[in-house]
């Protein structure tokens, strides 16, 4: 069946390369320790949009090749999980996930005009809006402004959490990474509003599916610009 796809230039072959190297960075050793999953986990989750966009803006098809970045971090998620003394209870849904993030980025990136247009700039723009609602719920690391925001406003406060891509892929994963992390907890001021997780097993594959169907529709000749070939 791949005999039916061209294979990427070495042009595309160094992006996609790039882009799997880019999302493993998250097993160096941090705060918990290298090859740690959650650490891992969470940094894929601000990795995909931006890699998924770099694949896009560089023109690489999204099945079968570029979807191969998404494939290679949870194989080593996999590895990592398997020999680590915390796993994920639903890795499968959080792998979903993630897959859904970088096919949604995919679609941005392969829509970009100009100023954007550069995949750098797709790829940094997406990682910075990533940055941005991972961190919005927490008041950007101001402790104080996160907690009285979830004092005055409970309802607005749950919902920038909600918006964390952190938050998404770790609730599909199973893990309450909020109560986990005391950072979150108390900068968030969870204790002060009423949270339902996402349900991983119907979150993890919308998100894909939704992902996958943007992808496959700005890549449309006709939605480019360009002449539909189905035309002819």
């Amino acid at each position: 069946m791949l005999g039916r796809f061209s294979p990427p230039a070495a042009g595309g072959l160094a992006t996609l390369a790039a882009c799997a190297a880019a999302g493993l960075l998250g097993l160096l050793p941090g705060v918990a320790g290298g090859f740690d999953p959650v650490n891992a986990l969470g940094w894929m989750a601000l990795c995909a949009p931006a890699a998924g966009a770099l694949c896009g803006a560089r023109g690489l098809a999204q099945f079968p090749f570029s979807l191969s970045v998404p494939a290679v971090w949870v194989l080593v998620l996999t590895l990592v999980e398997a020999r680590a003394e915390r796993g994920f209870p639903t890795p499968s849904w959080a792998a979903c996930a993630l897959g859904g993030l970088f096919a949604s980025g995919h679609a941005v990136g392969a829509r970009m005009h100009a100023p954007f247009r550069s995949p750098l700039v797709a790829a940094g723009a997406l990682f910075y809006l990533g940055l941005v609602l991972a961190g919005a719920s927490q008041g950007f690391g101001l402790v104080a402004g996160g907690t009285e925001l979830a004092r005055t406003h409970p309802w607005v406060a749950a919902r920038l959490l909600d918006a964390s891509p952190l938050v998404l892929v770790f609730d599909c994963a199973g893990w309450d990474w909020t109560h986990a992390q005391p950072e979150v907890y108390a900068g968030a001021g969870v204790e002060w509003f009423q949270r339902r997780a996402y349900p991983g097993n119907l979150a993890g594959p919308a998100v894909l599916v939704v992902g996958c169907a943007l992808a496959l529709l700005a890549r449309r000749p006709h939605a480019r610009g360009l002449p539909d070939p189905r035309a002819r």
